[in-house]
């Protein structure tokens, strides 16, 4: 297991010289699905140079393992990138257990109704065989016996770069596994929760913010794609689903009509 480490570590690197080199490229690792089976238009992924926590642990998995997208708001302006949402996660956690990196998946920047900035992106973020850290620590869900074979093989390891991953058994409790380990964190930056003391970029309750129809339609674009690229990805959630908070505010609303559009794109989510 040591060399997927390694492996892991090596290629957050040459993302970041990717970054640097091809702002308006497309993910390769991503986009490797033949356009005949897949007659709609690419989504275009792009790169960016994160820093890291090199002290920090993090934790593998088989792509096979994951079954579910988990859709979440930054709560912050609409202007963010998905380098500040990096930094801010590099702040989070505590001195014996440090965040390693963005822990969403997939970021979308997508302006509000009415705006013009900024520009519709999407960003490619935590890697994807890197388990992310976005549904809350303390939310377990069953496991399919699909899954339930991949973690009795122990194939999903925990460590830092360089070291030799480890099987780490608490991530199962009562038969239940941790839902980051099973699912993606895809982020809409911006704020579509209400104002509130704790939430000072929220909208004003006579003018709340929904998403734009080229914001839901490029969620389920994304999400169709990244089925066809992991056909074990059956199921499009949302984060206060798994854990008290007001994330993703309206957005939760429109996951009905996400799933509608990406039917319409050939792929089927519950």
């Amino acid at each position: 297991m040591k060399s997927l480490f390694l492996s892991i570590s090596l290629f957050t690197s040459s993302l970041a010289v990717a970054g640097l080199d091809c702002v308006n490229c497309q993910t390769d690792k991503l986009l490797t699905i033949p356009k005949t089976d897949w007659p709609i238009e690419y989504i275009d992924v792009q790169t960016a140079d994160y820093e890291r926590n090199r002290h920090a642990s993090f934790c593998t998995r088989p792509t096979e393992i994951i079954d579910t997208i988990v859709l979440h708001h930054s709560e912050t302006p609409s202007t963010v990138s998905a380098e500040k949402i990096n930094d801010y996660h590099l702040t989070r956690g505590t001195p014996t257990d440090p965040w390693y990196m963005i822990g969403y998946s997939y970021v979308i920047n997508s302006p509000y109704s009415g705006d013009s900035l900024p520009k519709l992106k999407v960003t490619e973020g935590r890697p994807i065989e890197i388990i992310g850290a976005h549904a809350g620590s303390s939310a377990f869900v069953p496991m399919s016996k699909e899954q339930q074979k991949i973690w009795d093989e122990q194939k999903v390891k925990c460590g830092k770069e360089g070291e030799e991953g480890k099987f780490d058994p608490s991530m199962v409790k009562d038969g239940k596994i941790k839902a980051n380990v099973t699912t993606i964190g895809l982020v809409v930056i911006g704020n579509y929760a209400p104002f509130s003391k704790t939430n000072p970029d929220g909208y004003s309750r006579k003018n709340p913010r929904y998403p734009t129809k080229s914001t839901q339609d490029s969620v389920a674009r994304m999400a169709c794609q990244l089925q066809k690229k992991y056909p074990g990805i059956k199921n499009i959630k949302w984060h206060n689903y798994y854990h008290n908070t007001s994330c993703p505010g309206n957005l939760k609303y429109y996951i009905g009509q996400i799933k509608t559009l990406a039917r319409k794109y050939g792929c089927e989510f519950n």
